[in-house]
């Protein structure tokens, strides 16, 4: 997957007095920006003034990426943008003009996605032996995929269910199918559409080792995301 940076414009027009004090306001305002095709994104961030903090807030742009603020002309401020799904950003941005006559300046900063994997396994996923049910303790693994695919609303996944290979292959093939449609079952009564959910069994076709130990076959069985559609 390609990456993507946001863009965060900011255009600093129309300097005046705001509000009380000596202190010189500036009206910041622009768009946020997908860099890969210049779309408009809303994202969320928090500005602090330097070096006490003493004029702070939190803007989020609107779902055509327009913003504005009111910024102390001549200040130094730190914005700090975090959102699920791209790296942890801070920058420094001095509110000037870029001429005398205009009042005017631009700044971008740019948001890098987090690097996400196509498979992942879900952990602590346990069912009773030989069932397909799926036990209480799993439950908050299972919710927190929920979230992941609710903050990703154009995602689509597979999950794909695997036994060890001991034992009956048949059997193994039709244990790993039925627990992969109990949790898909799960996450459709959590509010995920069925559209968003694929099932694929591999019985124990796929083992991740070939040793025999207990603790090897508890590896083996497994269920797995894998990422169709971002």
């Amino acid at each position: 997957m390609p990456k993507i940076a946001i863009a965060l414009c900011l255009v600093v027009l129309c300097t005046f007095s705001y509000g009380q004090g000596s202190d010189e306001y500036v009206r910041v305002y622009g768009q946020t920006l997908s860099a890969k095709d210049s779309s408009a994104v809303s994202v969320s961030l928090l500005y602090e003034k330097l070096p006490y903090y003493d004029d702070m807030g939190m803007i989020k742009s609107n779902s055509e990426g327009q913003f504005e603020m009111f910024l102390v002309k001549g200040a130094e401020y730190d914005f700090k943008f975090a959102q699920s799904g791209f790296e942890p950003l801070t920058e420094k941005f001095t509110v000037t003009s870029d001429n005398e006559e205009g009042g005017e300046k631009n700044v971008n900063f740019y948001v890098t996605p987090e690097e996400e994997p196509e498979l992942m396994t879900l952990e602590n996923l346990i069912f009773a032996r030989g069932s397909d049910q799926i036990s209480e303790t799993s439950y908050a693994s299972l919710d927190e995929l929920v979230a992941y695919l609710n903050e990703r609303p154009g995602m689509v996944i597979q999950l794909e269910g695997h036994t060890d290979f001991a034992g009956n292959a048949d059997a193994n093939m039709a244990l790993s199918q039925a627990r992969v449609e109990a949790v898909k079952d799960y996450m459709v009564g959590k509010g995920i559409k069925k559209n968003r959910l694929y099932t694929k069994a591999f019985g124990g076709t796929q083992p991740l080792t070939q040793e025999r130990t207990d603790e090897a076959k508890t590896r083996n069985r497994r269920v797995e995301v894998r990422v169709l559609r971002r």
